[in-house]
């Protein structure tokens, strides 16, 4: 066996030699003239001339249709094919071919605009090694119908019940005969029978509106922004109504004029008439006196006249101690892009809230804080009115947006060996150490507590950003009972970053239920704290008579 195979190498050899002698010794004079290049043949899959003969009217196939063809050719062989297809009323002298080396494609067959059904022929070519083609393509004839197209609203991408200036939308388009057939999305503001066409692949625009006079109302257009990127755009919609309720209609439209069902949404628009944004994040049931007490202090530092607009994020309000309380439903459901553009669009934010550092999920200002960067990159500043609370896992606060907004460091601790509390009592100072801000005249006066105060907790505010503005008198009581003294950890209950941008103070001014004030100056006085305040406003920057 091995020296058969070993002969078997030189097999070739012998023989090529064998057929040059042969040729050799022929007679050179060997004459004739030589084939013609054969061109291919074509086969299609589909070997019906056409298929409405077999399928009938009643079962015409989609126009998106799947076509495999094969070719052979019988001097050479096959480098590619020719295809195209066209109405069966035109002649398809004026059909380009198109080139492809593929043996099979999924092809969107042509509707004219206007028609339900067509009937498409489709032919293929084979083109051999030398540019031959089969001069009788492979033809068939496909009856396809028309699919109306579908469009649906994106079930995250809604706007909340009422908005101001800046509203999102996100939706879903399709159409049974294939994406590509989709021509554009109708769409329109409080008229069903008047559309602009936004373009098919878009899924989500945001829609964004002037400032107006306070009580403004009537009719505007809204410019359109494309995408989650928010990209520009010169596409306007006209007919939004400010200070009313709107309905806004969609539909989908295909390559033939088809339209989807049109659906429909109706939200209430607000005016945004200002660069002074006041946000109610007070998420409980008392939340009316604080915010009219807020409100009032922060109208009467502003110049005259100047217009506050009020957004109310309270819903759902707060039910009870389990700090479960869902973030709220009157937040635009995504942050980026709308509640950045939406935020950005202010000067000023005073923001009052009944908790933001305790827990991430359900407060309402880690989840704006999040895309604050452009209303800081404007210029902005802000205000916050919060209590600080620990989260149970303490490490969470490095997480929390607010927390990173906000000027503190991170939150106090205990020791390990006591589960404690801080209780501030009534009279307590509340030392400013006659610090005076930056950009204002006048030391920060002395407070003290009015009354037995719980429900907020000192922070720790340490860095070179940061500057510590009051530091409260607290007391430590062991969740038992059974021990208390003095607390001797950070006691910051107000800051302000060095860069004046953002001011925070955490001890309630007043009572949410009666009115009553829980802080006062040291000279006993209701308006003192209202003095600290508004130098805080005035070293932030916020415009003042």
């Amino acid at each position: 066996m091995e020296h058969i195979l070993r002969i078997s190498r030189y097999f070739p050899l012998i023989a090529t030699g064998t057929l040059l002698l042969f040729i050799v010794g022929c007679d050179s004079d060997i004459s004739g003239s030589s084939f013609e290049n054969q061109p291919p043949d074509t086969q299609l899959s589909v070997q019906d001339e056409s298929l409405l003969d077999n399928l009938g009217e009643d079962n015409r196939l989609t126009s998106t249709v799947q076509v495999s063809w094969s070719g052979d050719d019988p001097d050479g062989f096959v480098q590619g094919y020719e295809v195209r297809f066209y109405d069966q009323g035109d002649s398809g002298d004026n059909v380009a071919w198109l080139f492809t080396q593929r043996t099979d494609s999924l092809f969107l067959l042509p509707i004219r605009p206007g028609l339900k059904v067509s009937d498409v022929v489709f032919e293929a070519r084979a083109v051999d090694n030398e540019g031959a083609v089969d001069p009788t393509p492979a033809s068939t004839i496909f009856p396809v119908k028309n699919s109306p197209p579908e469009l649906k609203f994106g079930l995250f991408d809604l706007p909340p019940d009422t908005t101001f200036n800046v509203i999102s939308v996100g939706w879903v388009a399709s159409d049974p005969d294939g994406d590509a057939n989709l021509s554009h999305i109708d769409i329109s503001f409080n008229d069903s029978t008047s559309f602009v066409a936004l373009p098919a692949d878009v899924d989500f625009a945001t829609f964004v509106t002037d400032t107006f006079d306070p009580g403004f109302s009537g009719e505007v257009e809204a410019r359109v922004f494309l995408g989650r990127g928010f990209e520009s755009s010169s596409i306007r919609v006209p007919g939004l109504k400010i200070n009313d309720t709107n309905v806004l209609y969609m539909r989908s439209v295909d390559l033939t004029d088809t339209t989807s069902t049109r659906i429909e949404l109706s939200w209430f628009v607000k005016a945004k008439t200002a660069e002074v944004l006041y946000v109610n994040d007070y998420r409980r049931p008392t939340n009316p006196q604080l915010t009219a007490f807020h409100l009032t202090l922060l109208k009467d530092f502003l110049p005259a006249g100047m217009p506050v607009d009020t957004w109310d994020i309270t819903t759902p309000l707060a039910t009870g101690s389990t700090g479960n309380t869902p973030r709220s439903t009157l937040l635009p459901p995504n942050a980026q892009p709308t509640l950045q553009r939406f935020l950005a669009g202010y000067q000023y934010i005073y923001w009052v809230a009944s908790n933001s550092t305790n827990r991430i999920q359900g407060n309402n200002l880690p989840f704006a804080s999040q895309v604050m960067d452009l209303f800081f990159a404007n210029g902005g500043k802000l205000m916050v009115h919060s209590p600080i609370g620990i989260p149970p896992d303490p490490d969470q606060i490095f997480e929390n947006a607010a927390a990173l907004v906000m000027p503190l460091t991170t939150m106090i601790s205990f020791p390990d060996s006591l589960r404690q509390t801080l209780r501030m009592a009534t009279g307590a100072l509340i030392s400013s150490g006659g610090l005076m801000l930056p950009s204002t005249s006048e030391v920060l006066p002395e407070l003290k507590s009015n009354a037995f105060l719980v429900n907020t907790l000192p922070y720790v505010a340490t860095g070179a950003n940061i500057i510590p503005i009051y530091e409260a008198e607290y007391r430590y009581v062991t969740r038992q009972g059974s021990r208390q003294g003095p607390w001797f950890g950070s006691a910051v209950v107000a800051s302000i970053s060095r860069d004046q941008r953002v001011g925070l103070f955490t001890l309630p001014l007043i009572n949410d239920q009666s009115s009553a004030p829980l802080l006062v100056g040291a000279d006993d006085s209701a308006e003192t704290p209202i003095r600290a305040l508004r130098l805080i406003l005035e070293s932030l920057g916020f415009p003042q008579r």
